[in-house]
C-alpha cells in the first residue's frame, strides 16, 4: 500500500515541569521505562543514541512489539526527528515505517511537547496512534507529576553509571566507607 505523506497525527500536551524534565524523560532510559507502556507492555531494553544517524530501539516485554528507527535530525532539548519503524512480529501484517518528530518548547510555567507521525498509509491506520500518543502522554504526565525531581535525577545518575561501563558486582567487597 501506497503511503500517503499528507496524512499524520499530531498531538501536543503541556507540562508543569522544564524543558529539560520533559527531554530527559522522554530520552532517558531509566526515565522512559517508567512511564512508557504502548498497548500495555512494558518497555524493558532501550538503545538511544541521539545524534544524527543514530540508533533507536525499544523492545517491549516479550518481544510483542519492537521499535527502531534511526535519528534523521538533532536540536538537542529542542526537537528530535527519526524514522519510526513498528514491528509486531506476532502480527506482520501491521508492521509500519513512520517519521517521528518530536519537539520540546518551553512555556511560562513549564513545557510542552509536540508529537507529528508522518507518512500513515490511510485515515484508518491514524486512530489507534493518535489514541495511542493521547495516551502515552497522559502516562509521560502522571510519571513527572508523581516523581519528585530528584528522584528522577537519581534515575538518570545510575542510567548514566550503567551505560558508562559500570557494573557493581553484589559479591564486591566495598572499600573507603562504601
Amino acid at each position: 500500500m501506497e503511503i500517503n505523506k499528507a496524512l499524520k497525527v499530531e498531538v501536543e500536551k503541556s507540562f508543569s515541569v522544564s524543558t529539560d524534565e520533559l527531554y530527559n524523560a522522554w530520552t532517558n532510559p531509566g526515565q522512559l521505562k517508567q512511564w512508557w507502556k504502548p498497548m500495555g507492555h512494558p518497555l524493558q531494553e532501550v538503545t538511544n543514541e541521539i545524534r544524527k544517524g543514530g540508533t533507536v530501539r525499544y523492545v517491549f516485554a516479550g518481544n510483542k512489539l519492537i521499535i527502531t528507527g534511526e535519528y534523521l535530525d538533532v536540536k538537542e532539548k529542542q526537537e528530535l526527528v527519526y524514522t519510526w519503524n513498528w514491528e509486531l512480529p506476532e502480527d506482520p501484517i501491521r508492521n509500519a515505517k513512520y517519521k517521528l518528530t518530536v519537539q520540546f518548547t518551553p512555556t511560562g510555567n513549564g513545557s510542552k511537547i509536540h508529537v507529528i507521525q508522518d507518512n500513515f498509509q490511510d485515515e484508518e491506520t491514524m486512530l489507534p496512534h493518535r489514541e495511542g500518543w493521547e495516551k502515552g502522554l497522559e502516562e509521560l504526565e502522571q510519571f513527572l507529576a508523581g516523581n519528585s525531581r530528584a528522584e528522577r535525577e537519581e534515575v538518570q545518575y545510575t542510567q548514566n553509571l550503567l551505560s558508562e561501563g559500570y557494573r557493581e558486582d553484589p559479591e564486591q567487597e566495598k572499600v573507603g566507607g562504601g
